[in-house]
């Protein structure tokens, strides 16, 4: 079976890479990024970049445009905005805790999150989603 963008970005959130870091390393090598230096730059980006703020995996899938376009700052501005609405179209929102509902960068709503199982309720699919959209945006 040949792996895509959306199936690899979805297996490395499963084995624990976060949002940003899955999204981006399912389609740096496509754009002369090795996997090594994804990983690394990416790794801030978590949790809403640590205070719960825009989604990890809008953050890799950003991250990805920049690869592609980043040589064209009003291409790439347009090609970032075209996928920030898709995205918001299907979440409502970019923002992380909006979308689970509870500040993760808080003890609180890390603990609610947690035990309500948000992760996997909503990043699992939001991973997935951000991979889908670049892949149907021809990424």
């Amino acid at each position: 079976m040949v792996k895509n963008e959306v199936t690899e970005a979805s297996e490395l959130f499963g084995k624990g890479l976060y949002c940003s870091q899955a999204v981006l390393m399912a389609f740096c090598e496509k754009y002369g990024m090795d996997k090594g230096t994804a990983l690394k730059i990416s790794c801030g980006l978590n949790s809403g970049a640590r205070c719960a703020e825009i989604c990890g995996a809008v953050s890799g899938a950003v991250l990805v445009i920049g690869l592609r376009y980043g040589d064209s700052s009003v291409v790439c501005n347009e090609k970032t905005e075209e996928f920030m609405n898709l995205f918001k179209n299907r979440y409502g929102n970019i923002v992380c805790r909006d979308i689970l509902g509870c500040d993760i960068s808080t003890p609180e709503g890390k603990k609610k999150a947690t035990e309500d199982h948000l992760f996997g309720k909503f990043c699992v699919s939001a991973v997935a989603n951000a991979a889908q959209t670049l892949v149907v945006l021809g990424y």
